[in-house]
């Protein structure tokens, strides 16, 4: 099946998308232009939005996050928002930044099992029925306190990770739980923000 948005290569692109891929290439591309950004090329505004988000709250961060928590809400995100290509990518950069293969697999887990209680906490919400609001929950989490992530990273995951899931009730819970871990607001703002600029690239690459 062929792409959607083919890459557009730096020689087929003009030149205000150059100038564009000239300073993705020397502050996040290592000197090259990644394929993801070039699929983005065909369209101006979007690829420098992405780019700049990415830069800003991904890569350099706003001070808040500490590099390895940044790439682990990467990884997070991209697979609660099911891009697979994505979830490759950030898994290596999780790796890079620190992370173990058994830490990768752990952070993929916990986004799992709290999509599990998103799904179930939603329907409460959504059934309109007291019936089921006051049913025990049942369903097993042992994941959010048996890895070797920490509190923090575990909350900040399940944050996101409800937030993209559309759970109120979670999303506030988690918040409210990272708060008592001696989070702060600005740290929670700051992984929303990045968990938002990656669901941007995780919407776009999940359509080719």
């Amino acid at each position: 099946m062929p792409l959607l948005t083919p890459p557009l290569t730096p020689e087929a692109a003009p030149d205000s998308t150059k100038e564009i891929y000239g300073r993705i290439a020397e502050t996040i591309g290592g000197g090259q232009v990644p394929v993801g950004y070039q699929m983005m090329g065909h369209t101006e505004a979007f690829l420098q939005d992405s780019y700049m988000n990415f830069r800003k709250f991904v890569k350099e961060g706003a001070g808040k996050l500490d590099p390895k928590i940044r790439f682990a809400i990467t990884l997070a995100t991209s697979s609660a928002n099911n891009c697979k290509a994505c979830c490759a990518h950030h898994a290596k950069e999780c790796l890079a930044a620190g992370w173990t293969d058994k830490q990768v697999a752990e952070i993929l887990a916990v986004t799992a099992t709290c999509a599990m209680y998103n799904n179930y906490f939603k329907f409460k919400d959504l059934s309109g029925d007291e019936a089921f609001k006051s049913m025990p929950v049942g369903l097993r989490a042992h994941t959010f306190q048996k890895t070797s992530l920490g509190d923090q990273v575990v909350e900040l995951i399940n944050i996101v990770v409800s937030n993209i899931n559309g759970c109120p009730m979670c999303t506030s819970g988690h918040v409210q739980k990272a708060l008592s871990l001696d989070l702060t607001h600005d740290q929670i703002d700051e992984a929303v923000k990045i968990s938002g600029t990656m669901t941007a690239f995780n919407v776009y690459h999940r359509t080719q």
